[in-house]
């Protein structure tokens, strides 16, 4: 029998699950813009390239960690999450990108916002476009899930010539 505590569970988890990857796009396209930018680049130029090379990287290697989450042993458990999470944290940089390329869109049709509004507000819809029952679920997500795998890992293959420096710093 399910209560309506149950009921309020799963909402508080879809909600809390959004917030969170609302959060993390925010987080990497902030601390990590050139990494971004990259990837905004490469799902402009090649969506669908993007999109099958992520296909190919969740197929190999989101295989064998999803094959090893089934596994009774711990750690073969806790090596089948890390390359799971490690896989979405890919997916995150190319998310970022694909958010900072909706906020230049954003911005070009309201050019008074500025560009964090714009970046968080474009965030926000490309975490809420997976929250449409049907379509959201079964054609959006993996095909972000995909496109952004592919545009993230371009994106970490790519060196930047950038140094650590801090500017104004003076040791």
């Amino acid at each position: 029998m399910i209560t309506i505590g149950d009921s309020f569970a799963v909402v508080a988890l879809l909600g809390g699950i959004c917030l969170s990857a609302w959060a993390l796009i925010m987080a990497v396209a902030l601390v990590f813009p050139g990494k971004a930018n990259h990837a905004r680049t490469r799902l402009v130029n090649r969506p669908w390239v993007c999109f099958f090379i992520g296909l190919l990287i969740w197929a190999v290697p989101g295989v064998v960690s999803g094959a090893m989450l089934a596994s009774p042993l711990p750690v073969a458990k806790l090596l089948g999450w890390m390359g799971i999470l490690g896989l979405l944290s890919i997916a995150a940089v190319g998310s970022s990108g694909l958010a900072t390329l909706a906020s230049e869109r954003l911005r070009a049709m309201a050019p008074d916002q500025t560009v964090y509004a714009s970046l968080s507000k474009s965030a926000a819809y490309i975490v809420i476009a997976a929250l449409v029952p049907v379509l959201g679920w079964f054609l959006i997500v993996p095909f972000l899930i995909f496109a952004s795998t592919g545009a993230g890992a371009a994106a970490l293959m790519v060196r930047s010539r950038q140094t650590n420096e801090v500017p104004g710093f003076m040791p």
